[in-house]
Parts: structure tokens; sequence; C-alpha cells
């Protein structure tokens, strides 16, 4: 014991008449390990929603209706690690969502979401809720443009977002008729706590399709995460890339315009992310809807 004692004593003193630069290294590398570390679990920036994928259009609830959907998606393949501590990685999970809208003036729509997840290793997890006002310019007076922003403000666990705050701003652009459908969604992004609060991030949201004329439409959706605006965006390799094949409940071009009670909607969409920042490889996702 008295040897190691007088060991440990000639190492410090050594250590002490080293020069500066010496010093300097040492705590480098003894710093190492933190700085490792800090990294790993330095959040990335906003990602994409991983509840809500979906590209919206102009429709609103007749006054005085109400509907209600039934989101759900699942991660075949997906990011595995842990960006911070009580965050559950995206793979292999599952997600449901479900939205409740009730029409109040020809132009205008309020709806909330409440969102739950299943995800292995972490079970059944609560995944927060959102409130929107949907407000469109009327198809009596756009006509087969598609014209409207919807406005959300909700609030998500540490589990889903480490900001807790998911809040945007969606400006629908697009043109529909019997035949086909372009909706546009230049979506902005921000949060009201954390290290980007009030900082705009831009996430575009695309979807086409082509009416076949048996009761359904094929097409396609695309979604991105190009980060923040101030910033002049994301490097490409760190943005975020959705693509998806989608499969859609379409009337035909020359159907009768009845009372909307008793429609029912779907959207099947399957596909894959591109690029080594996206959050979910592989992904399935549907919307069941109904209006009352």
């Amino acid at each position: 014991m008295t040897d190691r004692i007088d060991h440990d004593n000639e190492i410090d003193f050594h250590y002490l008449a080293m020069p500066p630069v010496c010093l300097s290294f040492r705590a480098v590398v003894g710093a190492l390990p933190a700085l490792v570390t800090l990294v790993a679990f330095t959040p990335k920036a906003r990602a994409l929603d991983l509840f809500e994928v979906q590209v919206y259009q102009s429709e609103v609830n007749k006054p005085g209706h109400f509907g209600l959907e039934l989101h759900t998606n699942y991660t075949a393949r997906g990011q595995r690690g842990v960006e911070y501590e009580g965050h559950v990685p995206p793979d292999r999970a599952t997600r449901m969502t479900f939205e409740p809208a009730l029409g109040v003036t020809e132009w205008l729509e309020l709806g909330a979401y409440f969102q739950t997840m299943h995800a292995p290793d972490y079970g059944v997890r609560y995944g927060g809720f959102k409130l929107r006002a949907k407000m469109v310019v009327p198809e009596r007076i756009s006509g087969n443009a598609m014209l409207g922003l919807n406005v959300e403000l909700g609030r998500v666990p540490l589990a889903v977002e480490q900001d807790g705050w998911a809040n945007e701003l969606r400006p629908i652009v697009g043109y529909k008729d019997g035949h086909f459908l372009v909706s546009f969604n230049p979506i902005i992004g921000y949060a009201f706590s954390g290290s980007e609060k009030f900082r705009l991030h831009f996430e575009p949201a695309l979807k086409g399709w082509v009416n076949t004329q048996l009761g359904f439409a094929l097409g396609a959706e695309y979604y991105a995460g190009l980060g923040l605006i101030d910033r002049g965006f994301t490097p490409v390799r760190d943005q975020e890339h959705l693509a998806l094949i989608a499969f859609d409940l379409a009337e035909k071009a020359n159907a009768k315009e009845d009372d909307d009670d008793g429609e029912w909607e779907l959207n099947v969409a399957f596909g894959r992310g591109f690029g080594p920042s996206t959050a979910q490889e592989w992904l399935l996702k549907t919307i069941l809807g109904k209006s009352f």
C-alpha cells in the first residue's frame, strides 16, 4: 500500500511539471469520453412528423357536420438509435392517431389529434395531442383550385420529440377534378420551447393521383424535412426524404354530388425514406375516415 501511494505521488508531481502544451493535450484526451457522449446525445434537427403522414386537401366538413379519421402507420424498418434520454426510436413502431373534426362554416373546420404508439421493448406509449383549425376557400369560389391554410398547436411527450411543442402552418395549394389531383403543402414547422424555439423549419409535402374511374385512384406522396429556413436549409445528406405509392377511394368523374353524410375516406400508402438522416426507411400507412 505504501509503495502505491508513493508511486501515485510521483506521477502527480511529474504531471505538474509538464509544459502547458502537454497539460492541454492531456486535458483534451481526458475530455474525449465526455465529448463523444455529448455528440452522441445531441438531438437532430426537427424531424418529419411520425404520426401525421398526410398531404392536406381543401375539403372541410359542412357546417354542423362531424367527421372522424383513424390514422395508422408502421415503420417496418427505421432508425434504431436513441437520440436523447427518453427517446423511443421509430424502428418497428406502430402509431395510431384519432382525429375528430367539426365543420363550423363553409370555410372553417376545427379538429384535434389524439396520438398513441407501440414500440418493441417500450410497450404502449402516449403520443401527445394537437388542436387544429383548417381554413379554405370554398369550392363555389375556387372551382377546381384548392386553396387553404391549416394551423396546428400541439404538445408531444419526450418519447416523440425533445422540444415538446409540435406546431405548424400548413398552406394548401392544388388542383382537383374528376380525373386528376395534385396538392402541395409547403409546411412551416416551429417549436415554443427548446434550443430552436420560434425558428422555422421547412417541411414540404406533395401528393398526386389519377382517378381510375373504378372507384379508386392511384398516385404518389412525397414528404421532406429540409431544415431551418434561416440557415439556408440543411445539407442534403442531413435532410429527410420520404416517397410513397398511394391508393385512395375516389368517385367517378360523372358521379352526382350528394350529401356528404355517411361518406367514407380511405388512403393506403407504402414506401421508403431516402438518405441516412431519414428516420423511417420503410413505412406503411393508412387513413380511414367517415363523415356523419
